[in-house]
């Protein structure tokens, strides 16, 4: 699975403030967060997947905005050929050319996208496309703190949101200032890395680990983002486990002021 946490409150001097865990087999290589997609101009940053060269969670600095991808259980791929990748879609929307009508097939019989759950932020709201195979749905996200899972938005169902829902909740809002270190912008946000007593092998831990046929599924990243009317920080780390608070390694990938718009 893969979450992202997610503080909206367009009143707020960091008006979007959002952590993102990437899952996914651990041998499936990757490129550290860059500006990997020059046709787009060199305007998006993000981590690349080497294999499909698309992403999972990109910033665009000049917006701003981000987008993150979230997978839902793949099905079967019909015989027509492979599916379309999911890692393209963070750039699509960014870059403004998502369409939701080309999620579908586009002739029976071939194969449209995996489910998934597609989010795209601002510091003015965010929306959630999820589509599960078959119907797709668009949300506005309200104000407020929300925790997206591989169920769906603030899904109760994963033994993670109604563990982490709370201690979100009582995270005080972050101040990621250009300038400051990734301990000192982001404060209590890094705690909620830790579980404690919880093994990343339980279903209720943020950080996971697991066994999977002799593969190795698990954290392989975490990032932090936050979104105001005249900055944009972004700060990345590689490979949170088994790291703690005071062992993880962090990049600022992007600290930067901007002109209000």
């Amino acid at each position: 699975m893969c979450t992202v946490l997610l503080r909206l409150d367009p009143a707020a001097a960091w008006p979007l403030l959002l952590l993102a865990v990437r899952d996914e087999y651990l041998g499936r290589p990757w490129d550290r967060p860059g500006r990997h997609w020059p046709a787009l101009g060199g305007r998006l940053v993000g981590g690349r997947d080497s294999v499909s060269g698309g992403t999972w969670l990109a910033v665009e600095p000049a917006a701003p905005a981000v987008a993150a991808v979230l997978t839902v259980a793949p099905t079967p791929v019909p015989a027509a050929g492979a599916r379309p990748t999911r890692g393209g879609l963070p750039l699509a929307v960014l870059e403004g050319s998502f369409d939701p009508a080309g999620v579908l097939p586009d002739e029976p019989g071939r194969p449209g996208y995996d489910g998934f759950h597609l989010l795209h932020a601002t510091p003015a709201g965010a929306r959630l496309w999820s589509w599960d195979g078959t119907h797709l749905v668009e949300r506005v996200v309200p104000p407020g703190d929300h925790v997206v899972v591989n169920d769906g938005l603030d899904a109760s169902a994963d033994p993670l949101v109604p563990h982490i829902a709370p201690r979100l909740a009582a995270t005080a809002d972050a101040d990621p200032a250009p300038g400051l270190d990734t301990a000192a912008a982001w404060g209590g946000w890094l705690d909620l890395l830790d579980d404690g007593p919880l093994p990343p092998s339980d279903a209720r831990a943020l950080l996971i680990r697991h066994d999977v046929g002799g593969l190795t599924y698990g954290s392989g990243s975490v990032t932090l983002v936050g979104l105001g009317p005249d900055a944009v920080r972004y700060d990345f780390c590689a490979d949170p486990l088994p790291a703690t608070r005071r062992t993880r390694t962090w990049t600022t990938v992007l600290s930067v002021r901007r002109s209000p718009m």
